[in-house]
């Protein structure tokens, strides 16, 4: 797939900024008194909620040469950089999974206040909204790459997950999930075919023979299946859960709802940033692998990650459309009616109680720019 075009008109732009901030005549070294000094918390702390990996490269594109991985804690802290520009400050980015017991992200960041955005699901802040209210400022997906995957060898006429349901197919699901709600409400499965114990992959996918589908990442596991686990060695198919109606942001940077005005002037710097960083790393993502690669390597946590999974990850993004500007033209924002319609289903099918909340309350684009997208 050929590179995007950088947005070269909001690239000159950040430049422009950064140089008037951040030349010192006055000799001596180069100043690091950027465009977010002073404006933002140094450093910046983002809590992801997995190990690291091309869907997250869009936030690891920021971090600067001169960075330094902390192993015993799983973290890599460098320059922030706009677009090759340091901004002044510094961006530490901490992975998720084993390496914090698998804790939510929401939860992480009230336990740290240090951590200034969370990798969250909207969801999970509606869901959390009284206990640990998060209001999510950017979204990293137009779709999420939660999905399901079968045997096309096996299921030669199943073209969707409700097709699964028509041939009395069990889908590996591993653990309850809000989407299975809706699924159920709407008819789309059964609740006999929805298998939810803790499977390990893809010992068990391989030991049915095909016979039984599997949920995961469009991104991952179908390159993994046909390519790395000599053992199956061939393709699966797959349908996007976004693609059953069940239109869920997945991994929104989000903030502490009080940080959402405490922390203006940061974010309405910031956030651009974070769109200009996707369109980069989309357009240009050969180095940014590489520290992703690298940090797979030094955390040592278990984690297998390729360079060649990593392509293909980015491929799939892209092809997929989980990754794109949408129908509006700009990365980033989330769509004021999907958010309203998933908040319907989630007080309509689920049993999370969102009474006093409005759709409004867990997500806001004030501080998108809606001439950053990818292609440029």
């Amino acid at each position: 797939m050929a590179p995007l075009m950088r947005t070269i008109a909001v690239l000159g732009a950040f430049a422009l900024v950064m140089t008037a901030c951040g030349d010192d005549d006055s000799g001596g070294g180069e100043s690091r008194e950027g465009v977010l000094a002073g404006k933002c918390p140094d450093p910046v702390v983002m809590q992801m909620d997995w190990e690291p990996e091309a869907e997250h490269g869009g936030l690891y594109e920021m971090v600067g040469d001169g960075y330094a991985i902390d192993t015993s804690v799983k973290r890599v802290t460098g320059p922030l950089m706009a677009s090759g520009e340091d901004t002044g400050v510094d961006i530490e980015i901490r992975i998720g999974g084993n390496a914090v017991g698998f804790q939510q992200t929401g939860s992480l960041m009230y336990q740290d206040t240090d951590i200034f955005l969370g990798m969250i699901r909207l969801v999970e802040a509606m869901e959390f909204h009284e206990d640990l209210p998060l209001v999510g400022v950017f979204a990293m997906f137009e779709k999420s790459p939660f999905s399901v995957y079968w045997d096309p060898e096996t299921y030669p006429d199943v073209e969707t997950v409700a097709d699964l349901k028509d041939e009395g197919v069990v889908i590996m699901l591993g653990r309850p999930d809000s989407f299975q709600d809706y699924w159920l409400a709407r008819g789309i499965m059964d609740e006999s075919q929805m298998d939810l114990s803790d499977m390990g992959k893809p010992a068990a996918f391989i030991g049915r023979n095909g016979e039984w589908a599997e949920a995961g990442f469009a991104t991952a596991e179908p390159f993994l299946y046909e390519f790395e686990v000599p053992e199956w060695g061939r393709p699966v198919k797959v349908q996007l859960i976004h693609d059953t109606g069940w239109e869920e942001y997945f991994q929104a940077m989000a903030v502490r709802t009080a940080d959402l005005e405490a922390e203006t002037d940061c974010l309405e710097l910031l956030v651009p940033i974070m769109q200009q960083s996707i369109a980069d790393y989309y357009a240009d993502p050969a180095a940014t692998t590489s520290l992703i690669l690298e940090l797979v390597d030094a955390y040592e946590t278990g984690w297998i990650y390729t360079q060649p999974g990593a392509d293909f990850s980015i491929a799939r993004q892209l092809e997929l459309g989980i990754v794109s500007n949408g129908a509006n033209g700009y990365v980033g924002d989330f769509d004021d009616a999907r958010v309203s319609g998933l908040y319907d289903l989630v007080a309509e099918v689920t049993p999370i109680d969102v009474s006093g909340l409005n759709p409004t309350d867990v997500y806001s684009n004030e501080f998108i720019d809606t001439s950053i997208g990818l292609g440029g």
